[in-house]
């Protein structure tokens, strides 16, 4: 399984060269290569021996309703859709779908209406269409305030689109509910068995409780947290393509990225696979 590393540091590329295992890291703005071209807009990643884990077209939120700041989105992604390939990866990643205009920071009550996934799906289509066009694969990004909230809605919203361009990150921390972060092994092998062969990249961090009379599930270093990823990974390793990322993110320091690096190297032996 290839590993890939997601930190918010100024020498997260030096950093990564220096850990075990770690081969891949993302690009945060398909804008650059649309301006670039993918094979120099990925050379800094790529002339330092590692490789693009994914591309980030992040604010392409089909349901904004910034619809200006939307066509623009689509029109970067349409020009940079014939360089994807050449950064050496072809998963870029999407929301999908918000009626609050900040994509992944706030929700909207109509995003949990089946009406929201239809216009998602139709404000998807053309990105999706692009995709097929170039070889490309559109992976949404879940989020338990968005219109992919649980596995089930990805997989309406993939039926509706009809394509198999469409995939979903596999996020299992992003999926998670209050009624799940006490019983993370059980929802992790329910989400990774009910996306099993929809997703073509997964997303590895930590979540906590934070206590008070109006609890909080907030993020916590890697081991520090609730999530049982010695279950996951042992689900995630049937089904995570040959070419897709097992993604560690938001990686807040030099020390967390060591230690979850280390603690993901003995997850992985525990149930039997390796990071290479």
């Amino acid at each position: 399984m290839k590993l890939g590393l997601v930190a918010s540091l100024p020498n997260s590329l030096e950093l990564a060269r220096g850990l075990t295992g770690v081969t891949g890291l993302p690009m945060f703005n398909v804008g650059d290569i649309a301006d670039r071209g993918g094979a120099a807009a990925a050379a800094s990643i790529t002339g330092a021996g590692l490789q693009v884990c994914q591309i980030g077209a992040f604010m392409f939120n089909a349901l904004s309703p910034d619809t200006e700041a939307q066509r623009k989105q689509l029109d970067t992604l349409t020009r940079a859709m014939p360089e994807i390939l050449a950064t050496g990866c072809r998963t870029v990643v999407v929301n999908g779908g918000n009626y609050h205009a900040s994509g992944f920071m706030n929700g909207h009550a109509d995003n949990f209406t089946d009406e929201a996934i239809d216009a998602a799906a139709r404000g998807l289509e053309p990105v999706v269409t692009l995709a097929e066009e170039h070889g490309v694969i559109i992976a949404v990004e879940p989020m338990v305030n968005a219109v992919v909230c649980t596995p089930e809605r990805f997989l309406r919203l993939k039926q509706t689109v009809g394509s198999d361009a469409l995939t979903v990150t596999l996020d299992i921390c992003n999926f998670l509910t209050f009624a799940d972060i006490w019983r993370t092994r059980e929802a992790a092998k329910r989400i990774c068995e009910t996306l099993a062969g929809h997703y073509s990249i997964a997303h590895c961090k930590d979540l906590t409780v934070t206590e008070g009379f109006h609890m909080h599930i907030d993020e916590a270093p890697l081991g520090k947290g609730m999530v049982d990823w010695e279950t996951a990974l042992g689900c995630i390793a049937k089904d995570l393509p040959q070419d897709g990322f097992f993604i560690f993110e938001h990686v807040k320091t030099e020390e967390d990225a060591r230690a979850g690096v280390a603690l993901l190297h003995d997850l992985a032996g525990r149930v039997g696979i390796s990071f290479s």
